[in-house]
């Protein structure tokens, strides 16, 4: 098998390249066209304009295909991120969805989060205090509701470390919810009580000084 590139242009405003390639088996021969980013061609040591004729391997070549697969899932996830914030997980999830192996979808999300497309760290943060806010969630239950969407545990434990938020007074909203104080009036009532505000998430003692908040 040889395979032979035989001209490098530049596309997409200097952007990317296309690299045309001549595959030859001694009987039948065949041309094909690979894009990738310019920084992609750099790496690769190709110079970014029409060049001669240069022979290489099949080695080469399987790396150039991947490198133009890859272009391909990072425009395709930058598409999807103009419309929404996902996690890397979320992302490499849609990109196998749209036919990308699994790791064309991981390299590409890579290069987006290292390029500042994805900020998990602040995605999660957001996530974090909509819900405290509005679902009135403790601290356990949204670091777990974030783990679910996608973002590492590290991470969701971060973004909910880092919340101005006074727990204890969301979790005295939630007992008010609830039906105020009174439903700690008697063992079954408080026993029930405690369970539900522990499967929302907030801990003992959180709950202990929401019954303290005076109105």
């Amino acid at each position: 098998m040889k395979i032979t590139l035989y001209e490098v242009n530049p596309v997409s405003g200097g952007e990317e390249a296309e690299l045309c390639f001549e595959i030859s088996d001694g009987e039948k021969c065949e041309r094909r066209k690979l894009t990738i980013t310019a920084q992609m061609l750099f790496e690769l040591g190709f110079p970014h304009k029409k060049c001669g004729k240069v022979e290489i391997s099949c080695g080469k070549f399987d790396e150039i295909v991947f490198l133009a697969e890859k272009t391909s899932a990072i425009k395709r996830g930058a598409y999807i991120l103009s419309f929404a914030d996902n996690t890397k997980k979320s992302l490499i999830r849609k990109l196998i969805s749209k036919g990308f192996s699994k790791e064309v979808s991981e390299a590409a999300a890579d290069h987006l989060a290292e390029n500042g497309y994805i900020n998990e760290y602040d995605s999660a943060k957001a996530f974090a205090l909509d819900m405290a806010e509005k679902k009135l969630y403790g601290a356990r239950r949204i670091v777990s509701a974030l783990f679910a969407k996608g973002f590492p545990h590290e991470c969701a434990q971060k973004a909910v470390n880092s919340l101005d938020v006074d727990f204890a007074s969301l979790c005295r909203k939630r007992i008010d919810l609830m039906g105020g104080v009174g439903i700690f009036s008697d063992k079954s009532s408080r026993q029930k009580a405690v369970s539900s505000l522990l499967r929302y998430g907030f801990s003992y003692d959180e709950i202990k000084e929401a019954l303290k908040i005076k109105h």
